[in-house]
């Protein structure tokens, strides 16, 4: 499959949750084609800016968003998009050569309450481990071994990234499917989705597909970005 015709649809539901009521101005980075920034716009007057390397995701999610650019985050310089009090980076991330320098570079367009939304795989997930220990290492198309991934995480570097590029961990959150088999988990009914989160709260490094964390970085950080994207 050619990689830049991979087209990302979807709303992370976690990610969607974290946004907080009062942002006005939302840059999603990694928008694919804008089905989350979409949802946004649907419960208020909002601008929304997407980023996406993808012109076949840009052309859909323009429909979709007040404002989308096509760019490569790798080169990016993101002071022209403006300020914006949230940003939200979603299974992005690890797709990039050097995640901690984007996070810095970031900063320049923050407002100086602003937060961050980030989302990343966990590659050491239960089912992953099953495929390690089998000798199993396949790239895909989708999901933990995406064949666009150039960096992996667990739950501690996943976090260490973030302090890393200088950003303050707010909150966590820890999602996935515990393995029940099918006649279980039907039988549970909804009670199989507080067993997910239970599970993976106790052990998120075994039993989380992905870890989302909000974040902010200090206003001295944000003022110091802001003075290096001027330049």
């Amino acid at each position: 499959m050619d990689h830049d015709l991979t087209v990302y649809e979807g709303a992370n539901a976690r990610v969607l949750s974290l946004v907080p009521s009062s942002a006005l101005r939302i840059l999603d980075v990694g928008c694919g084609t804008g089905a989350l920034g979409e949802q946004l716009l649907r419960q208020r007057s909002r601008y929304v800016v997407g980023i996406t390397y993808s012109e076949e995701e840009a052309k859909v999610a323009s429909s979709r968003l007040s404002k989308v650019v096509c760019a490569d985050l790798n080169e990016l310089d993101f002071s022209p998009l403006g300020a914006f009090d949230c940003v939200i980076m979603s299974h992005i991330l690890e797709h990039l050569y050097s995640p901690t320098t984007v996070l810095e570079r970031l900063k320049c367009v923050l407002e100086p309450t602003a937060v961050i939304i980030v989302a990343l795989p966990n590659v050491v997930w239960w089912k992953q481990r099953l495929h390690f220990m089998l000798g199993r290492w396949r790239y895909e198309d989708w999901g933990i071994l995406d064949r666009t991934h150039f960096r992996f995480f667990d739950l501690q570097s996943s976090e260490q990234l973030l302090q890393d590029a200088g950003y303050e961990i707010l909150s966590r959150g820890f999602d996935g499917p515990f393995p029940l088999i099918k006649p279980i988990r039907g039988l549970l009914g909804s009670w199989a989705g507080k067993v997910d989160r239970l599970m993976s709260g106790y052990a998120p490094n075994l039993f989380a597909q992905q870890f989302v964390y909000l974040a902010k970085a200090s206003k001295s950080d944000i003022e110091a970005g802001r003075s290096e994207g001027s330049q």
